[in-house]
C-alpha cells in the first residue's frame, strides 16, 4: 500500500476541489435538463395521445368541482337549519 496513490473515482470531488457557484450549478441543472428532454430519452405524447389526457384531466376536474359544490351546498344548508352560526 506504501507508494501507490489512490486515483478518485469518475465525478468524486478531490480535497483541492472548489465548489461551483451558484450559477454554475444552475447552467449545470439547465444543460443536465435539455439532455434529458431529448428524443432518445424523452417520449413525448402523440397529438391524439395528448387531446385524450386533456380530456382526463378536465373530466376530473368536473367531477371535483361538482362533489365540492355538492358537498358546500349540504353544509351550507345544515348550518343554515340548525342556526349554527347564531344568526
Amino acid at each position: 500500500m506504501l507508494g501507490k496513490t489512490v486515483k478518485p473515482t469518475k465525478g468524486a470531488p478531490t480535497p483541492g476541489d472548489a465548489q461551483p457557484t451558484k450559477v454554475e450549478r444552475g447552467r449545470n441543472f439547465l444543460q443536465e435538463t435539455l439532455v434529458e428532454l431529448k428524443p432518445p430519452k424523452t417520449k413525448w405524447p402523440t397529438y391524439k395521445e395528448a387531446w385524450r389526457l386533456t380530456v382526463v384531466v378536465l373530466v376530473v376536474i368536473l367531477i371535483v368541482a361538482i362533489y365540492v359544490a355538492l358537498i358546500d351546498g349540504i353544509l351550507t344548508q345544515i348550518t343554515l337549519r340548525f342556526n349554527l352560526f347564531g344568526k
